[in-house]
């Protein structure tokens, strides 16, 4: 019993001795940077955010302290828009189509076959849409986009049935985005839209709500999709990017040195996140296959797809703006 004692009394001072030193870290940081996610550790995005936090901590002396919270703690990417614009978080995800609903020239990447994959929307980018639309953002959302995360092409993923064409997709309900021109191009391939946040994704699939989903393939095994469907159908139809946005005021408080580490930082982990997802998607192809039991569904002619949406491009003209499909030769 004696002995018992000692080891309590013992671990109840090292405990006591540690705290002061976690706080003393903690206290150490000038500034806290809360970022949100809402997929799972696993996904490329989500291992650049950390990878993000790791070269920012690192380059700033621990300056700035930079908390990831994953898998949806915070809510979805419209949640964390609100949470941003509200001040009580500092930095998200937020996909593309989702910030079409603030300024509609983002939702370029929402016309179906608009680049050719994943270099052509990075050198798009590269070449000066990255600076107009991270302008935009600010002036209509005071948020401030530090990152591009190019993701690979989106294909649909489905329990309904394998598909070769169009009329194998028909009447298909398909969980999209919160994005009209996303749900319009949907409804052109003769499938039903069901616009769900990505955190209802999963159980939509499961209890039936939708037939099929359609996203980035590895997604489909670091969000476990591979449970709640049987076919891959690789229709590669968008190519859509998610950004790392940051509350402006929270940015422009920054000193100009932790501002550069910053964007650095951000850029760095957009490169990160998109090898990742290049490296990936052979892998989770194989994967899928031959692990998980999905069927993959090449489409090989993808040119009745493309004519189905063309009305898109003329019809978002005005509204997407000419200045926007200038960068992309349209």
């Amino acid at each position: 019993m004696k002995k018992y004692l000692a080891l309590l009394m013992a671990l109840v001072m090292v405990l006591a001795l540690a705290v002061p030193a976690a706080s003393a870290e903690s206290a150490k940081a000038e500034y806290v940077i809360t970022l949100a996610n809402p997929s799972n550790p696993e996904d490329n995005v989500v291992k650049a955010f950390y990878y993000f936090e790791q070269l920012v901590e690192e380059r700033s002396n621990g300056r700035i302290d930079v908390q990831v919270y994953d898998s949806g703690q915070l809510g979805s990417h419209a949640d964390c828009i609100d949470s941003m614009q509200l001040h009580s978080l500092v930095a998200a995800e937020v996909n593309t189509s989702v910030l079409g609903n603030i300024d509609p020239a983002f939702s370029i990447f929402d016309l179906p076959y608009l680049a050719d994959g994943m270099d052509g929307v990075i050198e798009v980018l590269n070449n000066g849409l990255a600076e107009v639309l991270d302008q935009r953002l600010q002036d209509a959302a005071d948020l401030k986009i530090v990152g591009w995360f190019v993701r690979s092409p989106r294909s649909i993923y489905t329990s309904k049935g394998p598909a070769s064409c169009l009329a194998d997709l028909a009447g298909t309900k398909i969980r999209i985005m919160e994005s009209p021109l996303m749900s319009k191009a949907m409804t052109l391939l003769g499938m039903i839209p069901v616009p769900l946040a990505a955190t209802e994704r999963y159980m939509a699939l499961q209890t039936g709500t939708v037939d099929a989903a359609e996203n980035s393939v590895p997604l489909i095994i670091t969000q476990a999709e591979y449970e709640v469907t049987d076919y891959v159908i690789l229709t590669e139809h968008f190519c859509t990017p998610n950004v790392m946005a940051m509350d402006l005021e929270f940015y422009n408080s920054l000193p100009d040195d932790l501002k550069q580490i910053i964007d650095e930082c951000g850029a760095e982990a957009g490169t990160y996140s998109s090898n990742l997802d290049k490296e990936s998607l052979e892998d989770a192809l194989d994967k899928l296959a031959n692990e998980y039991g999905m069927t993959i569904c090449e489409i090989e002619d993808k040119t009745e797809f493309m004519e189905a949406v063309a009305p898109l491009y003329d019809e978002y003209r005005d509204t997407i703006g000419q200045d926007i499909y200038d960068f992309f030769g349209k």
